[in-house]
């Protein structure tokens, strides 16, 4: 039987980036619940945390207190390591990026071993601290080479380079790339995807997720979709992903039946255009478990 829990997280971690704390409720005001309430058997929705409250905050965004941050985040990662344990998929939505750190933490809180799919525009594998921009350490931080400030929040569990694939980029620097490839990490930036096909790409990935073992965690950032599709960011730059590309890898994930955990971020509402984003992302889901759909019923 599917089993999905729902999680909307309307958190943001800098100040000039107010509207993405309202990514969840935009993706809520879509339907995704009811759309989703037809396709899998059972949905448990665990709604929206809760705001910062008004210390958090000035903890927060005001004074960049660290302490404050990473215990909010170790909050997220126990939420989601009991959504784990309750033996549903995962489904957490939000704006600011860092949440996708604790998610992951969160899906890997038991020690099981974990694969990462990353698809951004950035790599963010910034491996010094960068106070005005966390969302630059997070990949980094997810496999042990980012700041030690931010390597509570996983646990110490961190997750091998090999163990993980980074999709979409178009914006890198050099040390990013050096890093990547000391750590053995999948990667396909637009550049490569462009030479060799998002279908032969598709398919390479998909091989590669049949030898590894574990939990396969999906995060997505908006941004990594080209802005006329997905207008609703805070990071827009043209040449991404195209809507057919990105849902015919999500029909392939589908398929592969290796996906145990998803995470969709870098939504702001407030830059969008009718909520055309978040229809994007909910579309996205549905186009996945449509797929998963037509398995179980051929089986």
């Amino acid at each position: 039987m599917e089993k999905i829990g729902i999680l909307g997280v309307p958190w943001m971690f800098h100040e000039e980036r107010q509207g993405v704390a309202l990514a969840p409720y935009a993706i809520r005001y879509t339907g995704v619940i009811g759309m989703l309430e037809k396709l899998v058997d059972e949905v448990v929705d665990y709604h929206n945390m809760a705001f910062f409250t008004d210390m958090e905050q000035e903890a927060i965004l005001k004074s960049k207190d660290l302490k404050a941050i990473t215990y909010k985040a170790k909050e997220l990662r126990e939420i989601v390591a009991d959504m784990k344990a309750e033996e549903g998929m995962p489904i957490v939505f939000g704006g600011d990026q860092l949440i996708s750190l604790s998610s992951i933490a969160g899906m890997g809180d038991d020690g099981a071993e974990q694969t990462i799919i990353w698809v951004n525009a950035h790599a963010d594998m910034g491996r010094e601290l960068k106070q005005d921009n966390l969302c630059h350490n997070v990949m980094a931080t997810v496999i042990g080479r980012g700041p030690k400030e931010l390597g509570t929040i996983m646990n110490q569990r961190f997750v091998p380079g090999d163990n993980v694939c980074i999709v979409g980029t178009r914006r890198m620097d050099y040390d990013e790339l050096r890093l990547i490839e000391e750590e053995k990490i999948l990667h396909y930036d637009m550049t490569k995807i462009d030479r060799i096909g998002f279908a032969m790409m598709t398919d390479e990935i998909v091989q590669w997720l049949a030898k590894k073992n574990g939990n396969v965690h999906l995060v997505l950032d908006v941004d990594a979709i080209d802005p006329e599709f997905t207008p609703g960011t805070d990071f827009i730059s043209q040449g991404g992903i195209y809507w057919r590309e990105i849902r015919y890898f999500m029909k392939n994930l589908a398929l592969s039946d290796k996906v145990d955990a998803m995470t969709f971020v870098g939504i702001n509402p407030l830059n969008d255009d009718k909520n055309k984003t978040s229809k994007f992302v909910t579309s996205l889901l549905e186009e996945y478990f449509q797929v998963k759909n037509v398995q179980i019923d051929q089986f």
